[in-house]
């Protein structure tokens, strides 16, 4: 009959996994098959028994604890007598592949339904055998639906392309090559009951079965790109102005520099610096030194033109631009605005006088024909024209020869 090995104990479970690198599905996997050659085993010995005489027969039967019929009850003849004796034991004429098949599904399905992970079991053309809460409730967007409401659909019709395609290759692939998949997880995004999309990562196992099943594993990334997001900006805003911090200024001035200059068009850099900031600092405070830090930030960000335009906080009181595709003229009318709009700001809600205001020095170089050979040449040529308008006496805005 068939035997499945006893339930390791959890602590047992963990040491496998550890020093084994056996995912639960893998020891799933070969629990079954540790079952299937216990029946076949069985089996063959039961078949070894058909031809035993009845002597060695009833010993054996002795043996493995099925007691040998009384010899008053015993039929005429040695083949009814071992016939009877294999009709009172439980699978005396198995089907092992049904038989393997009914009792792996069996569990497998249990299995399924245990896990905290959505899951769902798949046949050879993608329709969904089994699902277990967690996955119906994903699959619905929240709403705890019934298995039936998604049992028997296929699970293309929740994937959008490329995934759609890649995930039939990937099907058509393990039923020629018959072994597990081994791929890294894939990001796709779903198309919901209700019609909404859910960005998700998956992954697929093949489960050797008489007709091929697939496990489907499923996790919600939300949660995980939320967060992302979230420490992308922690790692790229400078936090007191909100602009791009100095990194990410380096990072796109190579990248937009290498843009321009493939495809022949100018690029330009602006660097700003406010006037006197120190003495502002020292007369009214850092608090107000960070607000009027703030406020100019803002002038900056709200000049930019365009998307590709990158506007950054480049030192203590130094901000910095790359603008792609912008000749020196085209960035001289952009810093002329930019000096306007700082120099028309207020403080008198910070409690400052209404005579209070602040102005900045401009250093501008623009990349043409040819000029300067690297981004960092054209920074420095920017830098080198600021720091000629703060010597011009400040408030000013000069040009990189």
């Amino acid at each position: 009959m068939l035997t499945l090995p006893p339930k390791p104990y959890e602590d047992n479970r963990q040491v496998s996994i550890a020093e084994k690198g056996l995912s639960p599905a893998d020891e799933f996997h070969a629990m079954m098959k540790k079952a299937r050659l216990n029946t076949q085993r069985e089996n063959a010995e039961m078949a070894q028994q058909l031809t035993m005489p009845l002597d060695e027969f009833s010993s054996a039967r002795m043996r493995t604890g099925v007691k040998a019929l009384a010899p008053e009850s015993a039929p005429a003849s040695t083949t009814t007598l071992i016939a009877t004796q294999i009709a009172a034991t439980p699978f005396s004429i198995p089907d092992d592949d049904i038989l393997f098949d009914d009792c792996y599904r069996s569990v497998l399905n249990l299995l399924v339904q245990q896990l905290m992970e959505a899951v769902l079991v798949v046949d050879a053309r993608g329709t969904i055998k089994m699902i277990n809460a967690k996955a119906i409730e994903l699959l619905s967007g929240g709403d705890l639906g019934e298995p039936g409401d998604i049992i028997g659909k296929t699970w293309q019709e929740y994937l959008r392309e490329p995934q759609k395609t890649r995930y039939q290759q990937m099907l058509e692939e393990q039923l020629v090559s018959q072994c597990q998949l081994d791929h890294a997880p894939i990001e796709a995004s779903l198309i919901l009951a209700e019609g909404g999309c859910l960005d998700v990562e998956f992954s697929i196992s093949y489960l050797s079965l008489s007709s091929p099943v697939f496990a489907i594993v499923i996790r919600d990334l939300t949660k995980h790109k939320s967060e992302y997001q979230q420490l992308y900006q922690w790692a790229s805003t400078d936090c007191l102005t909100k602009l791009a911090n100095r990194r990410v200024f380096d990072a796109s001035l190579r990248t937009q520099w290498q843009a321009c200059t493939a495809s022949a068009k100018p690029i330009s850099v602006v660097i700003i610096d406010i006037d006197h900031f120190k003495l502002f600092n020292d007369k009214y405070g850092h608090i107000q030194g960070d607000h009027c830090l703030q406020r100019i930030a803002n002038v900056i960000a709200h000049s930019l033109p365009s998307d590709e335009c990158v506007a950054a906080r480049y030192g203590g009181e130094e901000f910095a631009l790359i603008l792609p595709g912008f000749d020196a003229k085209q960035a001289e009318q952009m810093a002329e605005y930019i000096q306007l709009e700082i120099n028309s700001l207020k403080y008198t809600d910070l409690g400052l006088d209404e005579s209070v205001t602040v102005s900045v020095s401009q250093g501008i170089a623009a990349e043409v024909d040819g000029q300067f050979r690297t981004g960092t040449a054209l920074l420095c040529a920017a830098d080198t024209a600021l720091y000629r308008a703060k010597a011009d006496g400040r408030n000013r805005i000069n040009l990189s020869c």
